[in-house]
Order: structure tokens, then sequence, then C-alpha cells
């Protein structure tokens, strides 16, 4: 799971990313370690947390390389929403730290007057919150991308963006003038991934991922599988669903009965996984098409259509996350 615009992720997403994924990562700058929560850190201890830290883990990006869509992203967003703050906030949601940049990038927010350097702390740039939102979130695009076309989405190594702030996630994938889209899947996870309502510690859910490991891979393995036949030109979402239906059934149906052995309260929290169908496969053929598929344990997956936007180099992300932190869905365990 690659967690963006901010490096500390919100606690649905934290117990999302230590109960279901191999790992949570997000995008970092130099003395990252210091500015960790302490829930933050606890993920770290347990051996959870992939740090990604410019000049280490990507490039940084030049201003040639994302200039297009830098430039794009701006266009969309009213002049006044990207205009800095006049006085420096106290905290870092409208800071945008110089490590995360190539110089280029921004000696070129500075000409166009949308970020000054923070008067108490020179490595940071104050922005506005709509403009961090469109940085951030077209690096990780970026590293994700790049890291993909070496190693795969699906393994160990591969990553997945994942963002519970919609406007990040609109910047980064929502179809726009000028650039080509593709069709795509939206699918409702959140009834397969059930996490605790109560403010549970981190080690407790460490101790429940490390004692339930391979219930949590099955089911993974299984929602890997739904999505990939999902991607498929042409195949409609009931036949995807009826080859891995068994599987994501027994798999879901296991893990509810390890969470009734626990105390906490389980629910079930919105994910929506947007799944990019394979190259040249064209649009739906039905846009306005929404598939509610029932699993033998009664999870409910809705699954629609709608548009990703391909980046500049012509492709499109093959998996991005939504999260709906705010809101909860029923009860589950």
């Amino acid at each position: 799971m690659l967690y963006y615009p901010f490096a500390n992720a919100p606690v649905p997403v934290l117990q999302q990313a230590i109960l279901y994924w191999d790992d949570l990562a997000t995008v970092v700058a130099p003395g990252w370690e210091a500015r960790l929560t302490d829930r933050m850190k606890a993920v770290q201890d347990a051996g959870l947390y992939r740090p990604l830290e410019a000049d280490q883990a990507f490039g940084p990006f030049e201003l040639h390389e994302v200039q297009g869509e830098l430039s794009h992203a701006l266009k969309q967003v009213p002049h006044d929403d990207l205009i800095p703050p006049a006085e420096p906030p106290d905290g870092e949601f409208s800071t945008l730290h110089v490590g995360k940049l190539h110089k280029s990038v921004a000696n070129e927010l500075r000409r166009q007057d949308l970020v000054y350097p923070h008067p108490g702390n020179p490595s940071r740039l104050v922005a506005a919150p709509a403009l961090l939102n469109i940085v951030v979130s077209l690096i990780a695009g970026r590293i994700a991308a790049d890291n993909n076309a070496r190693s795969g989405c699906t393994g160990p190594r591969g990553l997945r963006p994942h963002t519970d702030i919609r406007t990040a996630h609109r910047f980064n994938t929502e179809p726009t003038s000028g650039y080509d889209v593709t069709a795509c899947w939206e699918v409702d996870l959140g009834p397969l991934l059930p996490v605790p309502r109560d403010d549970v510690m981190i080690s407790d859910l460490v101790h429940f991922r490390t004692k339930y490991d391979a219930e949590r891979r099955r089911l993974m393995l299984a929602v890997d599988e739904l999505l990939h036949q999902l991607k498929q030109a042409g195949r409609h979402p009931q036949d995807a669903y009826r080859l891995v239906e068994r599987e994501i059934t027994e798999a879901t149906a296991e893990l509810k009965a390890a969470a009734r052995g626990t105390r906490w309260g389980w629910v079930t929290r919105p994910v929506a996984a947007f799944v990019a169908l394979a190259a040249g496969s064209g649009a739906v053929t039905e846009p306005g098409l929404e598939a509610p598929l029932t699993a033998l344990s009664g999870a409910a997956i809705n699954i629609a259509t709608t548009q990703l936007r391909r980046s500049v180099a012509g492709t499109a992300q093959n998996y991005t996350y939504l999260h709906r932190t705010q809101n909860l869905v029923g009860g589950a365990g």
C-alpha cells in the first residue's frame, strides 16, 4: 500500500494496511523519522513500514519529466485555490518539504508564486493545500508507475496508490481535457476488508495479523485475482466474480471467524479499487453498468463503470484505491 499525500497515514488506513497488505509505504523527506506519529513508529517497529525518500527510493523527478502533468493539473484548479496562505501555518498540511522535489520543480513553483520559503523552516515551502495535493499525488503516481514497471504491482515490492483525500485521488486519476482516458471498473472492496471500530493498539493489530497471516494472504490473493479477471477486455463482472467466488467466500469466512475471537467491534469502511481495463480494450460497453455481487458469505461487493486518465506517457495505473475513512457501512465479524 502506497499512501499519499501525507507521510503519516490516518488510523483507518493504518488498520487496513496492517491487517491486509504486505506493508505500508509513504513518500517522505529527509528527517522523516522525527516526524512520524507514534502509531507510524509502531508500524515501523513491526517491520511493516517502507519510507520512500528522494535520492534513495526515487529520482526525484526533474521538471521536464513532470511539467506536462503538473501544468495540466494546475489548470484544473481555480487560481485562487492555489495561492499560498499569507501567514505560514503551524502544521504540515500547507507546507511542502523541498526534499521531495527536484530543485527545478521547486524553482518553477517559486517562479509562479505558488510557494515561498517558510521563514522558520528553510527546508519547507509554504503552499496551499490544493497545490500540496497536486504535487505529492503526481510524485506518488510516478513512483508507483516506475516501481511497478520494474517489479510488477502484485509482488512484495509492488506499490498500489491509496489515498483518503478525494481531491488527491482526483488530481491523479480523473479524466481531464487533453488526456486520453481508459475504461475502468470501480470496485467496493470494503465489505471484504473489515477493520476494528475501536482505537485498537497497533501491537494488537500486528499480533492478529501474525496469527492469521495465512488467512490474510489467501484473501488478498483472491482479491487480486478478482481485479485481474476484471481487467480482461469484454469480461462481464459477474463472469469475473464467478471465477473467484468460492475462494473469496472461504477466505472471508476464515477471517470473520478469527475476528469473532477478539473483543473488538468490527466495521466495514468503504474502500474503492479502480481497475483500468487492459490496453486496447476500448470503452466499457455499458457505461452506466452497476453490478452488485453477493458472496456466499453474504458480503456484498458493488462494481460500477467509470474512467481513468492516462498519463502523458499513455499509461494508466493498473489499480488505485480511495478510502472513505469518515463513513461506516454496517458492521462485520
